[in-house]
């Protein structure tokens, strides 16, 4: 998963004119600073996300300085434990903007509903001050995301509005906020169906903290479809193969969870660790697979199987085929 480089470049320079050693907060981060000013160079999401990590605790503000009013460490999630203990999304976001308007004067906001279509606003109280539009998109994005994971279904969004005139990266717009993008807008915000608003909140403490530790990868991902724990789970794992699978126990902590829990929530889903893991491994062997280069043993190491002749039985019974004749029928 890659981002546009234009968030990273914009990060830099955003730390340079606060003070900060912007050389080093890219180098801890793990991107090269060749890239910096390279708009064709994408970046791995998790770099960027690192790297606003980074931007936000040494500032000490939500608000990155790019507002006159800065936003506390923690008002996000502040805002997420509110909204976990609410009936309905509507519920969530008005207490939301309840407990924005009472820690920071750094934005208002506001939900509008009339007929079918309910609207959220920001209205931003210096954004002379976001000169590079970062403290909007990422609002846009942070509300967005919430709002999706509380009730485990994507917002689908019908308009976008940006006060400010389209970007250079503009087509990363469309991959990160889906739907019609309208931009000089005389408001920031977004549209969508009113009929959202009435879902109930499905999130608790314990899943709100998973979703903290991974913002804000998860702002700059495309919006999710799944929010199952099956597909939770497949994520780590996804992440995890290359060093080897985490265990059952190491997983259900990542996730908040009693192994317990996670057993019995993904019976629930119909399925379980292991078939998750085996999933995973399925097709991270076929990827490899197609890549005539690689030796059929090397194939079976890096999904973690250290007996060649056990991944192939193993492979068989996922495919149908043996290793050596999936690779013949594929080439």
């Amino acid at each position: 998963m890659t981002a546009a480089n234009s968030f990273v470049t914009d990060f830099y320079y955003l730390a340079r004119e606060k003070g900060l050693d912007a050389e080093q907060l890219i180098h801890d981060a793990g991107i090269d600073p060749s890239v910096i000013g390279a708009p064709e160079i994408r970046v791995a999401t998790e770099k960027l996300a690192a790297l606003q990590v980074s931007v936000f605790d040494q500032l000490g503000d939500e608000a990155m300085g790019l507002s006159d009013s800065p936003i506390p460490r923690g008002a996000f999630y502040m805002m997420g434990k509110i909204a976990v203990g609410e009936l309905t999304l509507r519920d969530a976001l008005l207490n939301g903007a309840r407990l924005y308007q009472m820690v920071t004067d750094a934005y208002r906001v506001r939900l509008h509903e009339q007929d079918e279509e309910a609207t959220l606003t920001f209205e931003m109280s210096s954004p002379q001050q976001d000169k590079y539009d970062l403290f909007a998109v990422i609002t846009l994005l942070a509300w967005h995301r919430m709002s999706s994971w509380l009730i485990t279904e994507n917002v689908s969004l019908h308009e976008i509005y940006f006060d400010y005139p389209a970007p250079g990266h503009v087509d990363e717009y469309s991959y990160l906020l889906p739907g019609q993008h309208v931009f000089d807008s005389p408001v920031l915000g977004f549209s969508f169906s009113r009929h959202f608003l009435d879902r109930d909140v499905s999130q608790n403490g314990g899943t709100l903290k998973s979703f903290i530790n991974n913002c804000p990868l998860e702002l700059f991902l495309q919006p999710r479809q799944d929010f199952s724990i099956s597909a939770a789970v497949k994520k780590i794992l996804k992440q995890e193969i290359w060093d080897g699978f985490p265990k059952i126990e190491d997983t259900a902590d990542r996730l908040h969870l009693t192994r317990r829990t996670l057993m019995r929530k993904l019976k629930e889903e119909g399925t379980s660790y292991q078939e998750i893991k085996d999933l995973v491994r399925r097709d991270r062997a076929v990827y490899l697979l197609k890549n005539r280069g690689i030796p059929v043993s090397e194939v079976a190491e890096a999904v973690g199987f250290s007996d060649p002749a056990v991944f192939a039985r193993a492979f068989k019974h996922w495919t149908g085929v043996s290793p050596k004749e999936y690779r013949s029928d594929n080439n």
